[in-house]
């Protein structure tokens, strides 16, 4: 077991991007469908698409429906100014196609492949952390996939078939993620339950739990789509305002324990019912009217977008001014106090604690070999850390 620590004075679970910066690369995933997004059918939506991820501000960005290879240089140019972006290749399938964006100063792109099915390719996209500060380097595989849309149990079982292709091609590195616009309209359809059920090709996780149900109102804040009804311009799409998700970000099982379960979000979806009502109506709370007016006309879908922790450094905890330390050994962990029976507490990343006891000795030791491979946050007396297990 390999076991990496970073003395912090703070550590605070929902700020986790700011606390685990020297230790690994917080990085950013976001997927948007960017509805038949060419030069040629821009309609007036780069400033709509740069004011939105200008403010998501991700790091790594897969997107959907991509109609032409002119969005490369066009976003990399006039969207995706906040950063040092460079795009994967355009490779020209059947219908509409997808795209990689990517920040230059963390990542390399490896390489990149397609698998065809009756409709659309499904994207593959490998990428490699660079080696920056003693980083070690990580390998992430993301998957951008559009399937087939409406509803019906014809277009359930398409959709499925779909993302068996995908688990029959998909690569063994640990680290992975599906994402995109998956058009299910619930947890028990094919495609949903061939990604997650624990007897699949391979495992992957739904962040947030397979509970969710289309189209009622206290399942409002999972939907993605659509953000309007009636809009003239704005590149087409459809109305049906917000009643499905159909939109989703899964990871791998080791990705998972990197994954900062709290990030995930649907951008500008607020929680408020509007089923079949426009993303401003009612009022939306989350973002302001600029913003609504943006999500609307860029796209009919809302970006989606969580944080994943790759690559991790040797630090060390030694803190001169602290009665508490910590230390690997082996499976387990020692942590020191010289102050008699100070409470010692292990988080997770969803803020749920795992362990917590007591120090009983001059070095206690804290037994590891139970608890999952993850990012952790270990609390000993007043001395404070993230650990990479």
């Amino acid at each position: 077991m390999k076991t990496t620590i970073l003395s912090i004075g703070v550590f605070v679970l929902t700020s986790f991007t700011s606390s685990i910066a020297e230790a690994a690369d917080t990085v950013r995933l976001c997927t948007y469908n960017v509805l038949k997004y060419s030069v040629a059918n821009e309609d007036g939506r780069v400033p709509h698409f740069q004011r939105i991820l200008n403010t998501i501000r991700p790091n790594v960005i897969v997107c959907q429906e991509v109609d032409a290879g002119d969005i490369g240089p066009r976003w990399i140019t006039d969207v995706l100014t906040y950063g040092s972006f460079a795009s994967s290749p355009f490779i020209d399938g059947e219908d509409t196609d997808n795209m990689l964006f990517y920040d230059q100063l963390l990542f390399d792109l490896v390489d990149q492949r397609r698998f065809g099915t009756d409709l659309r390719d499904i994207a593959e996209f490998r990428l490699a952390t660079k080696r920056t500060d003693g980083t070690e380097q990580d390998t992430i595989v993301i998957y951008s996939v559009h399937l087939k849309a409406s509803d019906g149990g014809e277009n359930a079982a398409q959709r499925g078939a779909e993302m068996l292709t995908l688990l029959q091609n998909v690569r063994s590195h640990p680290y992975a993620v599906i994402a995109g616009d998956w058009n299910i309209y619930g947890t028990s359809e094919p495609a949903y339950r061939h990604a997650t059920a624990s007897d699949t090709l391979r495992r992957f996780i739904d962040p947030l739990g397979s509970s969710w149900r289309r189209n009622i109102a206290s399942d409002a804040r999972f939907y993605t789509q659509s953000t309007r009804n009636a809009l003239a311009g704005c590149g087409g799409g459809v109305g049906g305002g917000l009643d499905d998700r159909f939109d989703l970000i899964v990871v791998s099982e080791q990705l998972f324990q990197r994954t900062i379960v709290s990030t995930y979000t649907h951008f500008g979806n607020d929680g408020i019912p509007r089923l079949n009502n426009e993303l401003d109506d009612p009022e939306n709370t989350v973002v302001d009217a600029d913003m609504v007016a943006a999500l609307k006309c860029a796209s009919d879908h809302l970006p989606v977008y969580v944080d994943v922790i790759l690559g991790d450094v040797q630090a060390s905890v030694s803190d001169p001014t602290s009665g508490s330390w910590l230390r690997p050994n082996g499976t387990s962990w020692l942590v020191q106090s010289s102050v008699p029976q100070s409470p010692w507490s292990i988080t997770d990343v969803r803020g749920i604690t795992v362990a917590s006891g007591h120090t009983t000795t001059e070095w206690t030791p804290i037994d590891m070999e139970s608890i999952p491979h993850g990012v952790y946050g270990v609390t000993v007396g007043s001395q404070r850390a993230v650990v990479v297990r």
